[in-house]
C-alpha cells in the first residue's frame, strides 16, 4: 500500500499523467503513471477517433479497494464557457431526430448532452471512491492529465477483449428502471447492436451468442448479450476494434449516417465521451466504452448523458432517461 500511495503522491506533485481503474467485479485498484516504457498501456480514445492519449507503465501499482483510503488534492482546470442545452430544446432535437428516422434510412441515432453542475469543492478522490463502492460490476476509472483534462466514470460496457485466441464482446443496449417492463422498442434497439457486432465478426471462427438477458447497472437495467469467437495468434485486434467503434449503442445505425447526423445536430463536441478506454498488457487486451462519465473542472462538473433514439422514441421519456443516467456521477460526488 505504501508504494502505491507514494507513487500516486509523486505523480500528483510532479504533474504526471496517471490513471486509476478497477475492473468489473474485482477488488483490486490499479495505478498507471506515465513512464514512456510502451509497456502495460492505458488508452483514452475519443468518440471521433481523432485523439488517442496513452499512459504506459512498466511496473503498475495495485492495492485492495479497501486500502484505498487516502486523499490528495488535484490541480484542476477551469471549465470553458459553455451553455448546456435545456429540456425544451433537447426534446425538440429528439422529435426532429424521430422524424428524420421515419423519413430516411437511418434506423437509430444516439443523442447525448451535457449536464453541467457547479463544483462545490467536491473531493475528487472521495467521489471516485464512492463510484468504486456504488458500481462493483463496472470499470471505474479516473484519468488525470495535468493542464489538460480530468475524467472519471463507471462504465458497464465491454467493447472488446482478447486473451490468447479468444475474443469477447457484449451487445449492451436499452435502459429501464427495475419496476418497468421491456417494450418492443428496447428489444429492437438491442438487436440492432447485436446484428452490427455479428457483421463485424465475419472473420471470426466459432462465434457464439448468449442472450439477451436483463442485467443491473447501478439503478438501471439493460439488455445484454455475450458474443465470443476464436482468432489466430497473429490476428490484428486493432482492425476489429476499428470496425466495432463506435457501436450502434454509442452512435447509431447505419454508422456513417448516424455519425454524420450527430456531428451536425448535437451541438457540442463529445471528446472522450462514448470513445473507449483500453487496458493492454502482454497477456490480455481489454477495451471498455466510455459511458456514465464526467469531465471534472475546478469550478464545474460536466456530466455526459445520452440515449438511443428510434422511430418509437418519446422525447420527454428520453429526456427523463438522461436525467436518471446523470445520477451515476451525481450520487458519487462528495465534498
Amino acid at each position: 500500500m505504501n508504494s502505491f500511495e507514494e507513487k500516486l503522491k509523486i505523480a500528483i506533485r510532479e504533474n504526471q499523467k496517471f490513471a486509476l481503474f478497477r475492473k468489473p467485479n474485482e477488488e483490486i485498484l490499479h495505478l498507471f503513471v506515465q513512464d514512456n516504457s510502451k509497456k502495460n498501456r492505458f488508452l483514452f480514445h475519443s468518440f471521433d477517433s481523432a485523439i488517442e492519449k496513452v499512459i504506459s507503465d512498466e511496473n503498475p501499482s495495485k492495492i485492495s479497494i479497501k486500502d484505498f483510503n487516502f486523499n490528495f488534492e488535484l490541480e484542476l482546470q477551469i471549465a470553458p464557457n459553455f451553455e448546456p442545452i435545456q429540456q425544451k430544446k433537447y426534446q425538440e432535437l429528439i422529435q426532429k431526430t424521430i422524424e428524420s428516422i421515419q423519413s430516411q434510412t437511418i434506423r437509430k441515432v444516439v443523442l447525448s448532452r451535457l449536464k453541467v453542475v457547479k463544483n462545490s469543492d467536491f473531493n475528487l478522490l472521495n467521489s471516485y471512491r464512492n463510484l468504486l463502492n456504488q458500481h462493483p460490476s463496472a470499470l471505474v476509472f479516473l484519468w488525470h492529465n495535468p493542464n489538460q483534462e480530468t475524467w472519471m466514470g463507471a462504465t458497464p460496457e465491454l467493447l472488446l477483449s482478447q486473451e490468447k485466441k479468444l475474443v469477447k464482446t457484449v451487445s449492451l443496449a436499452s435502459t429501464k428502471l427495475p419496476e418497468n417492463e421491456w417494450a418492443a422498442k428496447e428489444y429492437d434497439e438491442q438487436q440492432i447492436v447485436t446484428d452490427f457486432i455479428l457483421e463485424c465478426f465475419t472473420d471470426i471462427e466459432n462465434v457464439k451468442v448468449n442472450g439477451p438477458e436483463t442485467i443491473q447497472a447501478g439503478k438501471f437495467q439493460h439488455l445484454k448479450s455475450y458474443i465470443s469467437g476464436n482468432v489466430s495468434s497473429d490476428f490484428p485486434i486493432e482492425k476489429l476494434l476499428k470496425k466495432l467503434h463506435p457501436t450502434p449503442a454509442l452512435c447509431g445505425m447505419p454508422k456513417k449516417e448516424a455519425f454524420d447526423y450527430i456531428v451536425e445536430n448535437e451541438g457540442y463536441p463529445r471528446e472522450f465521451y462514448s470513445g473507449y478506454i483500453g487496458i493492454e498488457s502482454f497477456e490480455k487486451k481489454e477495451y471498455f466504452v466510455n459511458l456514465r462519465s464526467a469531465q471534472v473542472f475546478k469550478d464545474k462538473v460536466w456530466i455526459y448523458v445520452g440515449g438511443g433514439i428510434t422511430a418509437d422514441s418519446q422525447p420527454k421519456k428520453e429526456w427523463l432517461e438522461t436525467e436518471l443516467k446523470s445520477g451515476t456521477i451525481l450520487n458519487a460526488l462528495e465534498i
